[in-house]
């Protein structure tokens, strides 16, 4: 393991050590631990060389500016929030590689026809507001104000949030690179799969990232004392959302071939033994590589709720709370990585879909994007148990440099 890998696994481990929960890695948007991460990171930035910023949503942002009139941006990044119980790599990962990417450049005093931006996304994951991808809608100017509004589960609001830490809601305008300002973008990310653990590579190109729709459903009924209400009177939101979450298991195995669909947050009141529970607010998450299919997908299960909920008697509240078409990574810079690959001693190259989504589905809506996979351990993901070995780690830190090595020459 040569000193720059052994630096992206110390900083690795680092990272994982700041945590909201004492007992496992949780590192939400706005909390105490995600500050931390955020400050942590600008220290590595600084010390790589770069000029360091955080903007108003908690993204940190490196930058090695180019001498060149009109340079456009060229950007690589990835997210340092995570899921409930994570694992050290989902997001840190690529963001600690693009540090290291940008401090070699530097090192080397290299001319760049670009401005290379290294991006810390501050929220990914969604976990604390089920809005996906915020930091990154901000760099791209697509962050929605109504998002403002959303609420945690216990009534902070995002823009509450974001005060608190960040700064101004009212600047976040102002943080965007403008779409006509854009060269690329590039983000380096685990598998999160088998594919590459099957074919016995350290890495590979992603080829496309797979819709997602994101609802949030509840379930209002009556609630009442379980020993004195007859089960033919009662009105149980819980039943009627299990019924419903079994249906969107059927659905997922029968389309398994293009779809999954997962239930995976629940709320509920009372959440009591002895009382029939009368509010159950869950999430709604179906991804497919078909766009269209998905919206038919959730049309249908939409409709499957209204029936549920009618025959049950149940209040049915359905909110959209994102809908992301598929993105394709741009052929132009898949065959920039696709040659830096091959420049590196790797002869086999695949392209694989992503079924998890990234910040590169936000950035495609105003750059060409590009994706490297690394190979993680079984294909585990959002789990402890999440891994990437310091040789896989490498092989993809040498097609990274490569690949910017490759991009600069066209512009000689």
């Amino acid at each position: 393991m040569n000193n720059r890998t052994e630096r992206i696994t110390k900083r690795l481990e680092q990272l994982s050590l700041i945590s909201d929960d004492d007992k496992c890695l949780s590192r939400f948007f706005g909390t105490p631990a995600h500050n931390e991460a955020k400050n942590l990171l600008m220290t590595w930035m600084e010390a790589a060389g770069l000029l360091v910023f955080c903007d108003s949503l908690g993204n940190v942002r490196g930058v090695l500016k180019s001498n060149q009139q009109n340079a456009k941006h060229f950007v690589i990044g990835s997210h340092y929030d995570t899921v409930y119980n994570a694992g050290n790599f989902d997001g840190p990962l690529g963001i600690i590689l693009g540090i290291e990417i940008a401090q070699r450049l530097k090192e080397n005093n290299t001319e760049l026809p670009f401005h290379l931006n290294i991006a810390c996304f501050s929220d990914e994951e969604g976990s604390r507001f089920n809005t996906a991808y915020l930091g990154s809608s901000v760099l791209a100017g697509n962050f929605d104000t109504d998002w403002l509004l959303r609420t945690d589960d216990c009534n902070v609001t995002l823009s509450e949030a974001i005060e608190t830490y960040y700064g101004n809601v009212e600047a976040i305008s102002n943080d965007k690179i403008p779409e006509g300002d854009w060269l690329g973008y590039y983000e380096i990310h685990i598998e999160q799969g088998p594919v590459l653990c099957k074919e016995n590579l350290p890495i590979c190109l992603v080829s496309n990232i797979a819709s997602q729709i994101r609802v949030e459903v509840t379930w209002e009924g009556i609630s009442a004392h379980a020993g004195t209400s007859p089960m033919y009177l009662r009105d149980d939101a819980l039943c009627a959302a299990s019924e419903f979450i079994l249906e969107v298991e059927k659905t997922g195995q029968k389309h398994q071939e293009k779809l999954v669909g997962t239930v995976g947050k629940m709320n509920m009141l009372s959440n009591t033994s002895n009382v029939i529970p009368a509010f159950v607010c869950h999430s709604l998450d179906i991804r497919s590589a078909d766009s269209d299919f998905l919206i038919e997908i959730q049309d249908q299960l939409q409709h499957k709720a209204i029936e549920i909920s009618k025959k049950r008697n149940i209040k049915l509240s359905w909110k959209v709370m994102q809908m992301n078409p598929a993105v394709i990574c741009d052929n132009h810079l898949k065959d920039v990585l696709r040659k830096s690959i091959k420049k590196v001693g790797i002869d086999k190259s695949i392209e694989i879909t992503s079924g998890a989504g990234h910040d590169a589905v936000m950035i495609s809506k105003v750059a060409p994007v590009s994706m490297l996979f690394v190979r993680c351990t079984d294909g585990i993901s959002h789990n402890p148990e999440e891994y990437a070995s310091p040789e896989d780690i490498e092989v993809a830190l040498k097609v990274s440099d490569q690949f910017l090595d490759e991009l600069i020459k066209e512009f000689n």
